[in-house]
């Protein structure tokens, strides 16, 4: 189990933004310690990097709490819901080809890079 603050640290999100998807209902309600502190599991982790992923690459709240929503009870689907789903999953498959593309080639100037020990040593370049 994980505090908020360990949680904050984990995934990158911050603690007030943590409290605002709890809140809104996006993260499960966490447990509390004896002490009333947020007490987070796997799951909750889980949730907050897929809320921080989407939200990272556009995705409105509405949807993230309607994807959800869907998740834990399947008869929320609907037409507008498909239509969104698909489109994310078109812009994620966008996404991840341009990050296999950027892999390929870097790949290929790492393949061809010459042995540590002919290289000169240098500093790097600032604009």
């Amino acid at each position: 189990m994980l505090k908020i603050g360990e949680l904050s640290k984990l995934t990158g999100c911050p603690i007030p933004r943590i409290r605002f998807y709890e809140q809104k209902g996006l993260l499960p309600r966490p447990e509390r310690s004896l002490g009333g502190q947020r007490l987070y599991d796997e799951r909750a982790v889980e949730r907050l990097h897929f809320i921080t992923n989407c939200r990272a690459n556009g995705m409105k709240l509405e949807c993230i709490a309607r994807f959800i929503e869907f998740e834990q009870n399947p008869q929320k689907g609907d037409t507008w819901l498909l239509a969104r789903i698909d489109a994310y999953l078109l812009q994620a498959q966008h996404y991840k080809a341009q990050i296999e593309q950027a892999e390929r080639y870097l790949k290929h100037l790492r393949e061809n890079f010459p042995p540590l020990n002919s290289l000169p040593t240098t500093t790097p370049r600032t604009r």
